[in-house]
Order: C-alpha cells, then structure tokens, then sequence
C-alpha cells in the first residue's frame, strides 16, 4: 500500500511539472503571437504615416507657394503655412493625449485580449486597413 501511495505522489509531481511546462510554452507561444501581430499592426501605421508626411509635405509646400504669390512674396507664404502649424502643434499638445489615449488603449486591448487565431487575425487586419484605404 506504502508502494502505490509513492507511486501516485511521483506521479503527481511529474504530472504537475508537466503542467507547469506547458503552461510556460503555452504563454510563450501567446506572447509571440501578440508581439507578432503588434509589429505587424505597428509597421502597417508607421507606413501608413510615412506617406501621409510626406504628402502633407507636398501639399504644404505647394499651398506656401500659392499664398505666396497671392501676397507678391513667396517668403509670406511660408511664414504663413508655418504658423498655421505652430498653431496646430499648440492645439495638439494641449488637446491630443485625450484624443488618442482612447484609441491607443482600445487598440492595445484588443491585441492583448485576443484568444483567436495569429493568421485570422493578420488577415482580418490586413482586410479592414484594405476596406478602410479604399
């Protein structure tokens, strides 16, 4: 009797250091998938504002251009675009941690909490910023 009893505490530490193993690679494999799909959304947006820049970019030059020749000194022009975006860039420091921090978290909630699987959701992903650019 001795003899069964040790057996099912051997067997109850193996079964428990099993567990605990594969509990560890279970978080492992949900952390990387996590990270993969944080990169992945991340690398999306930096694109996404790299090209907004640069046309922002182009479009502000030509509107410098624009008003400058409509006031008889390009130089105006510019001063002109410049201080709308000082302008914008006070609105935005007093204004824009409220306007994104919903979002922000919204969209960290969601890639935290997911359970479903890493290629539906790169795939739903990739078809909402595909709808979302047309």
């Amino acid at each position: 009797m001795g003899k069964k009893l040790s057996d099912h505490l051997d067997n109850l530490s193996k079964d428990s250091k099993d567990v605990l193993l594969n509990s560890i690679e279970y978080y492992k494999l949900d952390l990387f998938k996590k990270l993969a799909l944080s990169l992945v959304s991340g690398g999306h947006f930096v694109l996404k504002v790299g090209i907004l820049v640069l046309i922002l970019f182009f479009v502000s030059l030509g509107f410098s251009f624009l008003i400058g020749n409509q006031l008889g000194s390009i130089s105006y022009g510019f001063f002109i675009v410049g201080g709308f975006y000082i302008f914008l860039f006070l609105v935005i420091s007093l204004f824009g941690k409220r306007m994104l921090e919903r979002p922000v978290l919204s969209f960290l909630h969601k890639i935290l909490n997911s359970e479903k699987d890493l290629e539906k959701e790169l795939k739903e992903e990739i078809e909402q910023s595909e709808n979302s650019d047309l």
